[in-house]
């Protein structure tokens, strides 16, 4: 009779730390599309909207099947540039929905001169 009930335990805790360990690899790929995104937007002269296509293009490409629709946007404060790339993590459990959301900040490339 224990062993009825520890299997589904069992089974229960090992799909949840699978999807915790998706969750994290999918926050992994979502901070790296983003530091891409941050690289291209922070070069002397270059476009937010450059970044954003490197950051999706490079989350789908590396990120497979493990992050889900990622989106990105990017913005500019100060001297500063942020890049945000947004997804789902894929879920082994059904209706769970494991949202993700990274972001990247870096100083914007300028020339200057000496004083």
């Amino acid at each position: 009779m224990e062993a009825a009930i520890l299997y589904p335990v069992v089974l229960t805790l090992t799909l949840l730390l699978v999807n915790t360990a998706l969750w994290f690899h999918a926050r992994n790929v979502a901070l790296a599309a983003a530091q891409e995104g941050v690289r291209v937007a922070r070069a002397y002269g270059s476009n937010l909207s450059a970044s954003t296509v490197v950051a999706e293009r490079f989350a789908q490409r590396v990120g497979g099947s493990f992050l889900l629709a990622p989106h990105a946007s990017a913005g500019r404060t100060g001297g500063t540039v942020s890049v945000t790339v947004q997804g789902e993590a894929l879920a082994l459990v059904p209706l769970l929905k494991l949202t993700v959301t990274q972001v990247a900040h870096a100083p914007i490339e300028r020339w200057s001169t000496p004083t």
